[in-house]
């Protein structure tokens, strides 16, 4: 008797495959889903709860955390793709690619001066410094490090400091300049409009921040970026006064600047 051989014809083996194909067709999308609300339900716990150390670190001792990342490399924003940059900020802080992304960040100068040429007073950086906010670390061209822990060169503010603050020419930015001054959604309000005489100082929280080992043992991460190409830590925003009245944290957001609520909102999504 001739025996049939045994296993599986190529028709058989095709059919199978097409099989396996069509199911994870229907499986991948749902685990990137699933990936995408943890890294959402991760960095909005990181969030809130870096709000909360900062604020106990400042409760402990009358000042906030020094040697925060000024998101500066001392004159300008580090941009991934300019000259000898390989990584950066997040493209959502510096704008593009693609032409028209949002632009969240931009430059700003504080001072310490007094009335001068008919010129106000302006004691912005001793609004920070009251604070204990004394120095900044600037971002590296020379490390290798990840761009999360790239900023390693100590600055102390002074007049003339470069910092980084919200664009409030950007949609964006006007958006969490609105989420701090919510009368700006009130009627007469100007969405994006900053109070005169106030500045708002954007600072990355990383690991030579002074409250690292202090109130906290681990510098929290933002999961919802590229560490290897962008910072990917957490962006605290002071609101600093001319007047030299002690500066004030107003909110934390991600690495790209979303806001807590956008990432709330984004977890619970179906």
């Amino acid at each position: 008797m001739k025996m049939r051989a045994i296993g599986f014809t190529l028709i058989e083996m095709l059919l199978v495959v097409a099989i396996l194909v069509a199911l994870a067709g229907f499986v991948l999308p749902k685990l990137d889903r699933i990936n995408l609300k943890t890294n959402k339900g991760v960095s909005a716990g990181n969030m809130s709860g870096l709000s909360r150390y900062v604020q106990t670190y400042r409760i402990q001792h009358n000042v906030y955390p020094d040697r925060w990342d000024s998101m500066t490399d001392g004159t300008a924003l580090p941009t991934p793709g300019q000259p000898g940059t390989t990584a950066g900020l997040d493209p959502q802080l510096v704008g593009g690619p693609p032409t028209g992304s949002p632009h969240k960040l931009i430059i700003d100068t504080i001072h310490e001066q007094d009335a001068s040429g008919g010129t106000g007073a302006d004691h912005t950086v001793r609004s920070l410094t009251r604070m204990g906010i004394v120095n900044v670390l600037d971002w590296s061209t020379v490390s290798t490090a990840l761009p999360g822990n790239r900023f390693v060169t100590l600055r102390a503010l002074a007049d003339g400091a470069k910092i980084a603050t919200i664009n409030k020419a950007d949609g964006d930015g006007a958006a969490i300049i609105d989420r701090i001054y919510p009368q700006n959604k009130l009627s007469g309000g100007v969405s994006g409009s900053i109070p005169a005489g106030n500045h708002l100082v954007v600072l990355g929280f990383g690991p030579l921040n002074t409250a690292v080992g202090d109130v906290l043992q681990e510098t929290p991460t933002y999961a919802n970026t590229d560490p290897t190409q962008y910072y990917n830590r957490l962006l605290c925003i002071f609101e600093a006064h001319e007047d030299g009245s002690r500066a004030e944290l107003k909110l934390v957001v991600g690495g790209d600047a979303d806001l807590l609520d956008d990432e709330v909102s984004d977890y619970y999504q179906k």
